[in-house]
């Protein structure tokens, strides 16, 4: 008997985390910000000098004052993969609105599986549960932006890094292991079906016509 059941037991959801700015205008200020930091580099440049000069010490601290404002001012959602079985089944509970095109409710889906599988993560790094209310709220906060940046996280851990494939690491058929045992991988002349020409296309033999030339 394999161990495949207990390799499977093992495996590990992929998450994203999301994080909402309670404040926005801290985000303008913070592009107003980093504007006066590359302005403070450029006017460095153009006086020749090697080491940062007070301008650009002073736009560097008001970058971070800024960004230490944002931090204070966010949640983070964290959002978990699922089995595609339970991913289906979330499509089953959006299903298309009526005269609309489409293969769901699109409005819904995406938050949908968001209440399902995110979870808050809190200054100190330590995950809660989100209640059916929290939930709500967050609803009634967030701006559409906001709601499409916590749809790429559902497609990100359900669909994009599964998607990604591992070919990189070979065909476990094709490698052996050396008499040190590191693994090294078979060449075309290693091939015992290469040596006998099996799975080999058949050469073609031109074929000499028959027909007088002139006809």
């Amino acid at each position: 008997m394999s161990n495949l059941s207990s390799r499977l037991q093992q495996r590990k959801m992929p998450t994203k985390d999301v994080r909402i700015c309670l404040d926005l205008d801290l985000l303008a200020q913070r592009d107003e910000a980093m504007r006066g930091l590359a302005a403070a580099k450029s006017r460095q440049n153009d006086d020749g000098r090697m080491v940062g000069s007070p301008s650009v010490n002073n736009a560097l601290a008001r970058v971070t004052e800024v960004e230490d404002r944002i931090r204070d001012a966010s949640i983070v959602i964290r959002i978990t993969g699922v089995d595609r079985t339970k991913y289906n089944s979330f499509f089953l509970a959006c299903p298309p609105r009526k005269a609309r095109q489409e293969a769901f409710d699109t409005s819904k889906f995406y938050m949908h599986v968001a209440r399902e599988t995110g979870k808050y993560v809190d200054e100190h790094g330590e995950t809660h549960d989100i209640t059916s209310e929290e939930w709500a709220d967050i609803d009634k906060v967030i701006t559409d932006g906001e709601h499409d940046r916590i749809a790429e996280a559902v497609l990100y851990v359900n669909r994009e890094v599964g998607g990604q494939g591992i070919d990189f690491l070979g065909d476990a058929s094709e490698t052996t292991r050396d008499s040190f045992g590191i693994s090294a991988s078979r060449g075309n002349s290693a091939s015992p079906r290469a040596g006998s020409g099996a799975g080999s296309r058949k050469k073609s033999t031109p074929r000499t016509s028959t027909t007088p030339a002139g006809q």
